[in-house]
């Protein structure tokens, strides 16, 4: 008796469970083969119906249709588009598509039947496949493809003329959505979607032409919404950060990095292409609570690019995400489809795999013929190439952020402001006479060497500010009894104590991992009332050494070996994260 290897009754169902992430990856593989299909115009339309839900009337999604103006399908490409593991680009090595299984598997991840209608010089076709239809049959191949009349019912849903080409699909009896209504998926798709797709979204066609995708609820308030780019790096146009659409946050970070590396184990080479950006010092200044900074820390990780469609996005073990400073630069690595096996790419186009940061000393202590088994294996090869080229790059990215004003509290339009915990801290100490060290090395100094520290010091603390607006600064900060300053330096100390011009000058050392661990994210939250909290903690201590400065020798060492406990304990708190 003769069988088959892939009984359809019982694998469709394991087809069912391809794993797409959510209803927007799917959407995705239809986009790409439209995207390749030629289009310039590709729409994802919701069908809603009204559905009664206790005491109210509700919404949920009942079809889906994805509509593209490219090349269309002839009957014979139709005739296998529908069919698992086939496809007319898997021998491929160009361009988005290869792997022959997206429309399919994508399609019935979500409904239960899917319909394809594809047209050339407006003769149309059309085809389906139907899950239970499969299960009650056992049907062993596909259905046969029909000439038939424009579907000018689903057409009419379409935004614009159709043109003599085209292909539209319609998921029906969608019964496994992640999300059931078209306003929350749509919130979805344009999280995802628009980074995805970015190099199709933006006004440069140098890498991926633009195409226009847009998303229309054909409900009961017919809504259409464009896609726009968002980027990652931060330097396209027009992009999603609010208030920012039009203008570019970041600019490129040295030259693009080019890789020559063996694509298979024959030793054929490519190249993979690394480019870097950093955040504008006018960007990185509002700060990570503002609208800004929220859409970056979104944004935080490397991007892995195939054929101008990202892949992947993560951290991949390349650098710490609790660290918030990591939002303020990007990362993206483009390769192209002859790749695919050295950078693991999944089927579904999901994931990249097996590129996750190669610590090569650890790797030689664990293998004696290291070198060897790099120069052997592409895939080797490719980790460490990447590893190293990121990691040299990212500690530049980090230095450059770290010398900037951050942990400078600041107004909405990004100036410096004199906070809460400092106007408190000065209020407290109107009036107390105590003998104080910064009170008594001040009483030497004019105001103008006063305010000279203080341009020195702030300068120093935030190198987005112009000279003008230091001394603007420097200014309200004279008169001060108590203040607090970001600078960086080696060593434990997590803070210092100094005097500039006659004030307690609290310094904040954005080095140790007490500011990036718990000094930072407290900034950033929403609520301040921790960190101000934690100021008033530090500037307290500040007075107290600046009152006992008799002591000074004694409080500096406790402080230097207090901020090295401090520093060990969090590296570890860290690492077991």
């Amino acid at each position: 008796m003769t069988q088959s290897i892939v009984p359809a009754s019982t694998a469709i169902q394991t087809f069912r469970d391809a794993g797409y992430k959510n209803t927007a990856s799917a959407l995705a593989e239809l986009i790409d083969n439209a995207i390749e299909a030629e289009s310039q115009n590709i729409q994802v339309i919701t069908i809603e119906n009204e559905i009664q839900l206790a005491q109210r009337l509700s919404t949920r999604i009942s079809e889906i249709m994805i509509y593209d103006d490219g090349i269309g399908m002839s009957p014979e490409t139709l005739s296998i588009c529908l069919q698992f593991g086939n496809g007319t680009r898997l021998a491929s090595r160009k361009g988005i598509g290869r792997f022959g299984i997206g429309l399919p598997n994508a399609s019935i991840s979500q409904c239960r039947r899917v319909e394809v209608y594809s047209w050339q010089n407006k003769t149309c076709h059309w085809t389906y496949l139907d899950v239970d239809e499969i299960k009650r049959k056992s049907q062993q191949t596909v259905n046969s493809v029909v000439k038939c009349a424009m579907p000018n019912d689903l057409i009419a849903h379409i935004d614009g003329k159709i043109k003599e080409s085209g292909t539209l699909i319609v998921w029906k009896n969608c019964d496994r959505l992640d999300i059931a209504r078209a306003n929350t998926l749509f919130k979805r798709m344009e999280s995802e979607l628009c980074r995805v797709y970015r190099h199709f979204l933006d006004t440069d066609d140098a890498y991926g032409r633009r195409r226009r995708v847009t998303l229309i609820n054909s409900g009961i308030e017919r809504t259409i919404k464009d896609l726009h780019a968002n980027d990652p790096l931060y330097i396209m146009v027009p992009n999603t950060v609010p208030g920012c659409e039009s203008k570019p946050l970041n600019v490129l970070h040295g030259d693009v990095v080019k890789l020559e590396l063996p694509f298979n184990d024959k030793g054929d080479m490519g190249v993979v292409e690394l480019r870097f950006s950093v955040s504008l010092p006018e960007t990185q200044v509002l700060g990570g609570n503002s609208e800004v900074g929220k859409h970056c820390k979104a944004n935080t990780g490397l991007s892995f690019v195939r054929a101008a469609r990202e892949i992947d996005f993560g951290v991949f073990g390349y650098f710490n995400p609790r660290d918030e400073r990591h939002r303020w630069w990007g990362c993206e690595v483009r390769f192209e489809p002859i790749f695919d096996e050295v950078f693991g790419v999944t089927n579904n186009k999901q994931a990249v795999r097996g590129i996750h940061y190669l610590d090569l000393k650890e790797f030689k202590e664990d293998h004696e013929d290291w070198k060897q088994m790099i120069e052997e294996d592409p895939r080797l090869k490719l980790r460490q190439e990447l590893s190293r080229s990121i990691s040299q790059n990212l500690k530049q990215l980090e230095e450059i952020i770290k010398s900037r004003g951050k942990g400078t509290r600041t107004t909405n339009n990004g100036h410096p402001q004199t906070d809460k915990p400092t106007k408190i801290a000065n209020e407290e100490l109107q009036g107390v006479k105590k003998d104080t060290k910064s009170q008594s090395e001040g009483k030497g100094k004019t105001t103008d060497q006063k305010k000279t520290e203080w341009i020195e010091s702030i300068l120093g603390s935030d190198t987005t500010l112009t000279v003008s607006e230091a001394e603007d600064l420097a200014t309200t900060k004279i008169n001060m009894l108590v203040e607090k300053s970001f600078h960086s330096w080696p060593g434990a100390q997590f803070f210092s104590v100094k005097t500039t011009g006659s004030t307690c000058n609290l310094l904040l050392n954005r080095n140790h991992p007490f500011y990036t661990e718990m000094y930072e994210p407290l900034l950033d939250a929403e609520e301040h009332k921790y960190i101000d909290a934690l100021d008033l903690l530090l500037m307290s201590y500040a007075r107290t050494q600046d009152e006992l400065y008799e002591m000074a020798d004694e409080l500096e060492e406790i402080n230097n070996v207090w901020g090295g406990h401090l520093k060990k304990f969090l590296k570890k708190l860290s690492s077991d994260a």
